[in-house]
């Protein structure tokens, strides 16, 4: 079968750990890990990428005269709202029923919520996020000012917006790293080890599971954790465990 996958750089290694020992054949793209700051830019992104797919002008798709495209996966979950309502013309959409990147690394949303019910207050980093997404505590509430500071005139309103920013931080009790079988560079465990003694956190290391990213590249998609978007129609979120559904025209 020859799939197009849609994924984030923060999970790159990790995908790519997957695809190079599929017997599928991915085509692949990587989105920048950054748009995740503004869901609404990465709605935009992802759906002119698919737009793209669809009209076979995609810089980064190989064309359709070679290879016939059996699916779009997306290497992503709900992820603030982002990969609701994205649609395509001519392929089946399969999306994994996850919040974010989170749930792809530990392998199921039930693994997931039951890790979140047991150790609330949890900040969770992966190799990819510290290469390409981690932020200090001032660092992230600089990048927050410079975004609040174009949306909005009033200062004011601004510093009430970082102080929100702030209080969420003091909230956190644990700094968790998600390791990958055979991946895990070292160097993670030092930095997250010396991120949770600065903050005063407590270090936890958690055994990632490639089980839900090996079913989407692979084309297991099981009901129970994935969704297939038939051409035209589009995924909502579902306000409950399953996190999304497709959307019924009344």
């Amino acid at each position: 079968m020859y799939y197009k996958l849609i994924g984030c750089k923060a999970i790159q290694r990790e995908i790519a750990s997957i695809v190079y020992k599929c017997p599928n054949v991915i085509d692949t793209t990587m989105i920048r890990q950054d748009f995740h700051e503004n869901p609404k830019i990465l709605k935009n992104i992802l759906q002119e990428e698919i737009d793209h797919i669809d009209n076979d002008t995609c810089k980064h798709t190989n064309g359709i005269r070679i290879n016939e495209i059996s699916a779009i996966l997306l290497g992503y979950g709900l992820c603030s709202y982002a990969t609701a309502g994205l649609k395509s013309k001519k392929y089946p959409l399969v999306i994994p029923k996850a919040h974010d990147c989170i749930t792809l690394l530990m392998g199921s949303k039930e693994e997931y919520k039951e890790d979140y019910s047991k150790n609330v207050g949890t900040f969770f980093y992966s190799q990819g996020f510290l290469e390409l997404g981690a932020f200090s505590d001032d660092q992230r509430i600089e990048k927050k000012r410079l975004e609040y500071s174009k949306r909005y005139k009033d200062s004011k309103r601004v510093e009430r917006l970082l102080e929100v920013e702030a209080e969420m931080l003091k909230n956190y009790k644990y700094a968790a790293l998600i390791s990958w079988p055979d991946l895990t560079a070292d160097f993670c465990e030092n930095k997250v080890r010396k991120i949770a003694e600065k903050k005063g956190w407590e270090y936890r290391n958690i055994k990632g599971k490639s089980s839900l990213l090996e079913d989407l590249i692979n084309g297991n998609w099981r009901e129970e954790n994935f969704i297939i978007v038939p051409p035209g129609n589009e995924m909502i979120p579902s306000y409950d465990d399953e996190i999304m559904r497709l959307k019924v025209d009344k």
